[in-house]
């Protein structure tokens, strides 16, 4: 699936990289009454799983061709890995892609860089992350520090996507402009150097919140509920709060790797929020 929004001068492209199922097994507090009273409001089973994308972006501006994120290549089985078969269909070669711009380094945003042989998916593409996300998944103190996420090979990935494109990493500080009117935004918590990517154009803007958010339909609602991959789950809590809030009072356009559609955050429900897409499709 593809769907195409105009930010200014950039055409913002989402690519559907697949569905994931997002349940209690998850996001933990979801299994309570309030959990069960949100799935059942859906449609769904009182105890989930709430259906929830993986995308990836492509950004576009003139002739050039940028992607945030990747996706999950091979990395999750054969219902994923659907990025850049998409970006193919919306009418770009893989060749034209000049960088990619990545909000952490967990394997569903960076599985779809790499071929089945390891080598660079994206021959022309510079990878850009920030410092303090390289300095995580590069120091060698890291796998046993957080023997879960070695044990299901993150690390052992990130080094491969790493090496794939050696001589072309760039590590941008927090905050710090990637391209003319395209910045990171530290997001910190997800990842230790989880961040989002602002994009400008005229008086428009939209925040790619990388994950932030897994399930608009959960943590919308309740944004202290935390999803089991957070690194730093206070921080993340922290972080989702404080983005929310601001959000909610001003008029920035919001998407992400596991929201759908694109829209803006408006407060509701006493303490929570909800994506209005209403205007936006």
């Amino acid at each position: 699936m593809i769907e195409e929004h105009q930010i200014g001068e950039f055409t913002l492209i989402t690519l559907l990289d697949g569905i994931f199922l997002c349940g209690t097994e998850m996001i933990q507090a979801a299994a309570s009454p309030e959990g069960e009273e949100l799935f059942k409001g859906a449609g769904l089973p009182a105890s989930g799983p709430s259906p929830e994308p993986i995308n990836a972006f492509a950004l576009k501006r003139s002739n050039e061709l940028w992607l945030i994120d990747a996706g999950c290549g091979r990395e999750l089985g054969p219902r994923f890995g659907k990025a850049a078969d998409a970006l193919c269909s919306a009418g770009y070669s893989l060749d034209q892609v000049q960088g990619v711009i990545l909000s952490h380094l967990h394997e569903d945003h960076i599985g779809g860089l790499i071929k089945d042989d390891g080598t660079a998916l994206y021959p022309n593409a510079t990878l850009f992350l920030s410092e303090e996300e390289l300095a995580f998944w590069t120091d060698a103190t890291s796998p046993a520090k957080y023997p879960r996420m070695a044990d299901a090979g993150l690390f052992k990935l990130a080094t491969s996507v790493l090496r794939s494109y050696e001589g072309a990493v760039q590590a941008i500080k927090a905050g710090e402009q990637v391209v003319p009117g395209v910045h990171l935004v530290p997001l910190h918590g997800h990842t230790p150097g989880h961040s989002g990517v602002q994009i400008e154009s005229g008086d428009q803007q939209v925040l790619i919140w990388g994950d932030v958010i897994h399930s608009t339909l959960l943590q919308l609602r309740y944004p202290h509920w935390s999803i089991g991959f957070d690194v730093d789950p206070a921080q993340a809590v922290q972080t989702r709060e404080q983005l929310l809030a601001r959000l909610a009072s001003g008029n920035t356009l919001v998407a992400g790797p596991h929201v759908t559609g694109i829209g803006k955050i408006r407060s509701c429900c006493h303490g929570g929020y909800k994506l209005d897409l209403t205007k936006y499709r």
